[in-house]
């Protein structure tokens, strides 16, 4: 047991190493070549090198589940609470507490994992997931519809959804903008009266023409709860006291899907999940780590299709656990019996701005 100990903080040790010469490669150019030549080794080829601990990808998966147990037992055996921070994109929390950014080995772990359950799901091995509804919607939320709005300003979505035009199913392509808002009195958990909205807000472009819904401006009311400037309490929660002060359908998988009912005639054809403008440090840290690998450098302009995963890739598979991405990847467990049978694939790329975007294509099998 304490031999087993000791390699799990082996583990810990090295990878918080590891990340702090990632990061210090930046303002050091004298680290640089080593931080590329360790980026560009592929991970199945690596664990020893990359994560000094001699264990393989399968052994680390183990290992990072014991340790992070605390942090993730819950709703499945493998992935851990959907109650948990992560399911949120705000940069105020991480994904792992013990280390400060979100580690590319840690992320291809758990992602492993959670396409795993995702499978089981299309695959009738596990029941329904959360199926909130327009009475738990409409008890804390209200919905602002401002529609005919055009795509995000920079070209950059109509290029990727020119691209996509094949896959456009028949009816009106026209873009509804619908935002949110956490501003209504709820019952919270355990059915006590909160009287203090949480501010939350889901600012998404839905386009059932095109079978698509684009994320522009997502604020979870567990992450404002925990923000000192944007708490309705006027200073950040406490982490413990934050799951008694926010509605029980408070995702952005369960607003997004409600709102996607209403909107699209057939929900079941949903195909495209995107998110603009990302600037969350766990979903960028990740990203950083691909482009650096592919080419060397994180600052190149990456245009649309930008780089793009199967799902069977490492890379997909660590893009499935950012906080941006949790939202699709819960939609498919959660309505794995709507959507059907899916092989999602993932481009992340760059706007005008130089600002992450990140697409979604739930590929139909």
């Amino acid at each position: 047991m304490a031999t087993n100990r000791l390699s799990y903080c082996t583990v810990g040790a090295v990878v918080a190493f590891l990340i702090s010469i990632s990061l210090l490669s930046r303002h050091l150019s004298f680290l640089q070549p080593l931080f590329l030549q360790i980026s560009q080794t592929p991970l199945k080829d690596q664990s020893s090198k990359y994560l000094g601990s001699g264990l393989s990808l399968d052994e680390l998966e183990t290992a990072f589940n014991i340790n992070t147990a605390d942090d993730f037992g819950g709703i499945t055996a493998h992935f851990g609470p959907r109650s948990h921070p992560i399911n949120s994109t705000s940069s105020g929390h991480r994904l792992v507490k013990r280390v400060e950014v979100l580690s590319y080995a840690y992320a291809v772990c758990k992602g492993r994992l959670l396409w795993a359950d995702i499978q089981s799901a299309f695959n009738g091995q596990r029941p329904p997931g959360s199926q909130f509804g327009q009475i738990e919607f409409d008890e804390a939320w209200a919905l602002n519809p401002e529609p005919n709005q055009g795509l995000p300003a920079g070209g950059h979505w109509d290029d990727a959804f020119r691209s996509f035009a094949y896959n456009q199913v028949p009816g009106p392509q026209f873009i509804l903008r619908r935002v949110a808002v956490q501003s209504k009195t709820f019952k919270n958990i355990a059915g006590r009266q909160v009287v203090t909205p949480t501010g939350g807000r889901h600012d998404i472009l839905y386009v059932p023409g095109w079978s698509a819904m684009i994320a522009t401006n997502v604020q979870s009311p567990s992450a404002r709860l925990a923000d000192n400037d944007d708490s309705p309490y006027g200073h950040a929660v406490d982490e413990k006291d934050i799951p008694t002060l926010i509605p029980p359908m408070h995702r952005l998988s369960d607003i997004s899907w409600y709102v996607w009912t209403q909107v699209a005639p057939n929900p079941g054809l949903l195909r495209y999940i995107g998110h603009d403008f990302i600037v969350t440090g766990d979903t960028t840290s990740i990203m950083e780590y691909l482009i650096i690998a592919r080419f060397g450098d994180d600052e190149i302009d990456l245009p649309w299709p930008g780089l793009w995963y199967d799902i069977d890739t490492d890379e997909a598979k660590a893009l499935l656990v950012v906080p941006n991405s949790l939202a699709t990847a819960y939609i498919m467990l959660d309505h794995a019996a709507t959507l059907g049978r899916r092989r999602p694939r993932v481009h992340i790329f760059k706007n005008h701005r130089g600002v992450w975007c990140m697409l979604w294509d739930l590929v139909p099998v």
